[in-house]
């Protein structure tokens, strides 16, 4: 299994270049992590029970961090150049309760901003990388801006409504180019609309980044997950969405990736280990 990261602001076509770490599924016995950067203008160090993982990390990016340890972390986030955090008070600090990591899970943490003013949330998702049937591709999205909600509307009418942020779901669909658009919540006069080629095999997933004013996205993908043809029965178009804390909240967002842009290449890796 391949992963790629892309990473971009506005509305751009998508594109799949680069590869990032791990080449193969996650493993039964530690878990991967995916941290994604969605607050807009502020580059940050990033804490791990106390000790510095990310030094420098800039908004619309993606870490890939493999082979983590099961356990109980506590994320704490400063802007950089500011000294560190006691644990658990940092900008994100998660508390003494902190992120729980399971063996053989794949996550996502996206740092992001919340719709009160000044509000700053680490939202944890279970990334759904279930193996594909033949042909289909999955799009993951997750509305990690602070917008209002909104509608995600394919051929003028909508068919998911109502997604605020916080929320995410997932869709698998026949690989091929979509015509897709996002509107008000209500509305059918899509701010944007365009059309989008999906490979088959392959998981997008598509974080929401800025503000209604100048929304943009963060993405990565991966890939190696399509079946041979002789493999699982094929899925239709039903949502995978599981609720609580570590999981795809509840709602529907599946097609966001109507905002996909690329911008910019994020490939490093690094490993953590429990304490």
């Amino acid at each position: 299994m391949r992963n790629r990261i892309l990473a971009g602001v506005g509305v751009a076509a998508l594109a799949t270049v680069g590869l990032a770490a791990p080449a193969n599924a996650v493993s039964d016995t530690t878990a991967d992590v995916w941290v994604v950067h969605a607050v807009p203008g502020a580059t940050v160090d990033v804490y791990l029970n106390g000790d510095l993982l990310l030094e420098g990390f800039e908004p619309e990016t993606v870490e890939a961090l493999v082979d983590v340890d099961p356990g109980n972390y506590v994320v704490d986030i400063v802007l950089t150049g500011e000294p560190a955090p006691a644990e658990g008070e940092g900008l994100f600090g998660t508390g003494a309760a902190g992120v729980d990591v399971e063996a053989g899970v794949s996550y996502t943490l996206v740092a992001h901003p919340g719709l009160e003013e000044g509000e700053l949330l680490l939202s944890p998702f279970v990334n759904n990388i279930s193996e594909l049937a033949a042909g289909d591709t999955r799009v993951t999205a997750r509305h990690t801006a602070n917008a209002p909600e909104v509608d995600i509307l394919a051929d003028g009418g909508a068919i998911f409504e109502g997604v605020s942020n916080t929320q995410g779901a997932d869709i698998d669909v026949p690989a091929g180019t979509y015509t897709v658009g996002i509107a008000p919540a209500g509305s059918t006069d899509a701010l944007f609309e365009a059309d989008l080629d999906l490979a088959a095999g392959t998981a997008y997933f598509v974080h929401a980044f800025g503000d209604t004013d100048d929304l943009g996205v963060v993405v990565f993908t991966i890939d190696g997950l399509g079946a041979a043809p002789e493999g699982v029965p094929a899925g239709g178009a039903g949502l995978v969405a599981e609720g609580g804390n570590g999981a795809l909240l509840g709602g529907a967002a599946a097609l966001l990736i109507a905002l996909l842009a690329a911008a910019g290449i994020i490939a490093r890796r690094a490993t953590v280990s429990s304490k």
